[in-house]
This record gives structure tokens, sequence and C-alpha cells, in this order.
């Protein structure tokens, strides 16, 4: 990653920059496209760096207590309110979107889909960092910061600004092309790009994520409670033990990491096979069992690359076995 804070000189246009831009005079979006396509990115949008929109109905939802124990969030409230509290010298966010397989059973629970292949945060990385390193070729006064989920961005918001997609009842970003299964990254650039146009909202009177949810954990407005969610119980609940109601929700639907229900209902749900990365495609599940009986080294085995890892070993044991507990009362 490479990250340096020095502004670039002011434009007075929203237009590309003469360094950025290709002799053979491809349009900025165009050069743009094709070198996101050329790194594994074929889907982009570009927002200009200011004040998040929507950063008060954050703000409300953190104050609610419905954020239950992502105390980082607090911490970092201000680069979610402006990008530029983060990367002083932000002009612009290069948005990307990469699709995930739908998980063809999601009431079965397990793993979700995105504990199957590799870590998203890896994939997202390595080709906004080529991406970078490409627009940088001779172009050494360009800065950027590369972001993918970890960093304090409201990547969804930004989503949504770049024209990429549009907030989903369930809180997900829906692409038009790839539906609610997508993994989000951010570039944070020191120049003025021009910035697409947002998406209006096409989720009409739809509610099949709001029926989906089978903990009541979805407010119907993008918003969520984190205290009923299966996936912030399962991933960044932090207790050794599950209090019983907590036990009941995870085990009973036997939520090992995350929960696919709100998104693998969507009817935007429709990218093509070949779209999806090949490193997202799902390995073969484990039974309880053979997590159960896995010590540290096995464990890291296991699931080296995958996100899985940050959860640790002691609370998948703990997730899974409130799902044994559930099948014996």
């Amino acid at each position: 990653m490479k990250t340096q804070d020095n502004s670039a000189r002011s434009v007075s246009k929203p237009a590309l920059p003469a360094s950025l831009r290709q002799p053979d005079s491809l349009q900025p979006s165009a050069f743009l496209r094709n070198s996101a396509r050329s790194v594994g990115l074929p889907s982009i949008g570009v927002a200009a760096a200011g004040l998040a929109e929507r950063a008060d109905v954050f703000e409300s939802w953190l104050e609610s207590g419905r954020a239950a124990g992502l105390d980082y969030l607090r911490r970092h409230a201000a680069p979610r309110r402006d990008p530029r509290a983060l990367f002083p010298a932000a002009r612009s966010l290069l948005v990307a979107s990469l699709p995930y397989p739908v998980n063809p059973d999601p009431g079965a629970g397990g793993l979700a889909m995105l504990a199957r292949g590799r870590d998203y945060h890896l994939a997202l990385r390595e080709r906004l960092g080529a991406l970078a390193r490409r627009l940088a070729v001779g172009r050494p006064e360009l800065r950027w910061r590369v972001c993918v989920d970890s960093a304090p961005l409201a990547e969804r918001g930004w989503a949504v600004c770049a024209g990429l997609g549009w907030i989903g009842r369930q809180g997900q970003l829906v692409h038009p092309e790839y539906g609610a299964t997508v993994v989000l990254g951010t570039l944070l650039l020191n120049v003025e790009l021009p910035a697409d146009a947002p998406l209006a909202g096409r989720c009409g009177d739809c509610r099949r994520c709001l029926d989906a949810c089978p903990t009541g954990a979805l407010a119907g407005d993008g918003t969520l409670d984190c205290r009923r969610c299966l996936s912030y119980l399962s991933i960044e609940h932090k207790a050794a033990d599950f209090e019983p109601a907590d036990t009941a929700r995870v085990g009973g639907q036997q939520a090992w990491f995350g929960c696919d229900r709100c998104t693998a209902v969507c009817p935007w749900n429709r990218a093509p096979s070949a779209a999806i990365p090949a490193e997202f495609l799902p390995a073969p599940p484990p039974t309880a069992a053979a997590l159960l009986a896995l010590d540290e080294a096995g464990f890291a085995a296991r699931f080296a690359g995958t996100t899985v890892l940050r959860t640790g070993l002691a609370r998948l044991r703990r997730n899974v076995r409130a799902g044994s507990l559930n099948n014996t009362t």
C-alpha cells in the first residue's frame, strides 16, 4: 500500500488531469475502466471526495445502541464523515465492486459464502494496488491509499455516490448487474476525476430480504440491529460464551460464520458465473465434527487465506457448539 498525504495541485474542472491520459486519446472514463479491467476490476465508479451523505443516519444508528460491540465504529467516526480525515490529499474516490457466489441454500447455515473462498480483503487490495501502480506509471505526482472494509470509510455510501448501485432494505449495496452479493474496495486518489452519477433505488415494494431474516434484525430502512444479526453474533461478538437468547439465535440457525439469508434472496442476483473471480468460488464446507476436532495449527492450515481466520478458533468452536447444543434441546 502506498500512502502519501501531500496535496496535488488544484484543477479547475472535474476532468482527468492531462498526466493521467493515455496518448491514444482514450476518453478519461474509458482509460480508467480499461485499466481497471486489466487488473481484474470490471466494475468501478468515481465519486468526488467530500462529506459523506447520510452521515447523520449512521451517527443516529450508533447512538441507538444497535451497533452492539462494534466500538471501532465509534472511535473512527470522523473518517466516516469525510474521507479526507483519513487521507487529507484525497480529491476522488474510485470504488470497485466484485461479485461472489450466491448461496444456493442459505437456510442450511454453516459458513457463509464469503468464508468459503479466498479472503476478499486480499483479493481487492491486490487489484486496487495494481490499478494504482498502473495509473502512476510516468506520473510521480499521483498519491493514493487503498481501503478495503477494515479502513474507517463508509464504502457502501461511497459506492452509491459512485453509481455502482443502491442500498437495499437489508443495508447491502445492490448492484444492477451483480445483485446483493458484492464486495467493495476503494482507492483514495489525490487527483480530481470525473464523477459518476448515482443510481436511484430499484427495490420497489420488494421485501424478500426482510422476510428472510430469521431473527428480525433488519429495520427495513437499510439499517439493522447487530444485537440480533447472525453475522455480527457469529463473527464480531467477542464473548467467550453466548447469552441464552444468542445461543438460540446462532445455534438455531447453525450460523457458524456469517449468514447469507438476506442477500441470497435478492431478485437482482444475476451475476454471470464468468464474472465471479475464481478465488471466490467455494471450497467444500467442513462438518461440525471436523471443526470441533481442529487444534490451532489445524485451524490455521484449514482456513489460511480466508476471512475465517479473523474470528479465531475459539469463537468458531463457540458458534458450532451453539448449534450442537440447540440440536439436543
